[in-house]
């Protein structure tokens, strides 16, 4: 008989968000087959009072819990609430589950709340970490107080990179617990294909928030765009700087060469990555994100920045990291990246070493997952 796991965390496909976190949703799918899992998923309670009609025909082992919290006022009381919302909503169910472990995969504060909720049903207690909740939360000393001491009671750390799980030892966080698993990649999905020559473009896939360089991307791209009059980029995602993205473009008279996409479903993507010239991916702050190892299996070069993850899943075969945020040094690596001729088998290569199937071997036995 399968352990049984309660996965705890905000990072998950949402009805009305259906691609939101495929990166999880897919590492989960591949663990599933080792254990039963069972999904709690906190959902700010106006997004969930907005979507109640939703939710209620979701699949049995799936649970929504209405988070209550007021936004933007007393974060360092966040996991506490969270706590209480998860106990109010799902004691019972978790009970019936009777889970043998608790999955935590965000640090702040799914995972400070889930560890509560782990001791009080008794069940091992492990944590994965992703980029943006430790590089975030560490700045602010009381979230940074409880991410500590949170983790340090864990079985065990996922972290995505190394510079991650290096960030959390100097928060004092003991390093024997951290186990470096790098994400995956489904490697039959995210295939090569001929590059889309006589429509060339550079694409961006994500959300179209500020701390993902959108707009030094876009302003890098107008450097660069008379040299290259085939040229266009894509953005494929939605965000809140779409309307500032809109009116830069405008600004520099780029109506017909930079294209907003909107949000594609995760399986379109391998096509649109596949066909892309470049992957660029210009962010202020990651863990190992998805989708430059996508682009990598699409033996698609990446234009990246040097931070989080990043410089350890791209090689000088596979893509150019700008060592600063500013659109001259994406121009710039945009550029090189345009006019190098690349290995495209080498860049396949390097992309299947980055695996679900390794990936899953590696978290089972973090989660010290016993055969059923």
């Amino acid at each position: 008989m399968k352990e049984k796991i309660v996965i705890i965390t905000n990072l998950y496909p949402l009805p009305w968000q259906p691609t939101r976190a495929t990166f999880n949703y897919q590492q989960f799918g591949y663990l599933e087959e080792r254990a039963e899992l069972f999904y709690l998923i906190p959902v700010a309670f106006p997004d969930w009072w907005k979507h109640r009609n939703e939710i209620k025909n979701q699949k049995p082992n799936i649970k929504y819990v209405p988070y209550l919290y007021i936004p933007k006022f007393g974060r360092r009381y966040y996991a506490k609430l969270m706590q209480w919302s998860i106990s109010l909503v799902a004691n019972s169910w978790i009970k019936k589950i009777a889970p043998a472990k608790i999955l935590a995969s965000w640090a702040y504060p799914d995972a400070v709340a889930a560890i509560e909720i782990a001791k009080k049903f008794k069940a091992d207690f492990y944590l994965k970490v992703h980029g943006s909740d430790i590089n975030m939360h560490a700045t602010f000393h009381e979230r940074a107080k409880q991410i500590t001491a949170m983790a340090n009671q864990a079985k065990g750390i996922l972290s995505v990179s190394q510079d991650l799980a290096n960030k959390m030892a100097t928060m004092g966080i003991n390093k024997d617990k951290i186990k470096v698993i790098y994400n995956g990649v489904n490697l039959k999905k995210f295939v090569p294909k001929p590059a889309n020559t006589d429509s060339p473009y550079i694409v961006f896939i994500g959300n179209l928030k500020h701390d993902k360089g959108v707009v030094e991307l876009l302003n890098a791209f107008s450097q660069i765009s008379k040299n290259y009059p085939e040229l266009t980029l894509k953005y494929v995602g939605s965000g809140a700087m779409l309307n500032k993205l809109q009116g830069i473009t405008y600004q520099h008279q780029l109506q017909n060469k930079v294209i907003f996409e909107g949000t594609k479903p995760h399986e379109q993507l391998p096509e649109i990555i596949a066909k892309a010239t470049l992957l660029a991916l210009p962010s202020y702050n990651e863990g190992v994100p998805n989708v430059v190892l996508e682009a990598m299996a699409c033996a698609t070069p990446v234009v990246a920045t040097t931070v989080g993850g990043i410089p350890e899943v791209v090689t000088d075969e596979t893509g150019i990291l700008a060592k600063e945020i500013t659109a001259e040094s994406i121009a710039d690596c945009l550029k090189m990246a345009l006019n190098k001729t690349w290995d495209h088998h080498a860049i396949r290569t390097h992309a299947e070493f980055f695996n679900w199937t390794k990936n899953t071997n590696e978290l089972a036995l973090l989660l010290d997952i016993k055969e059923g």
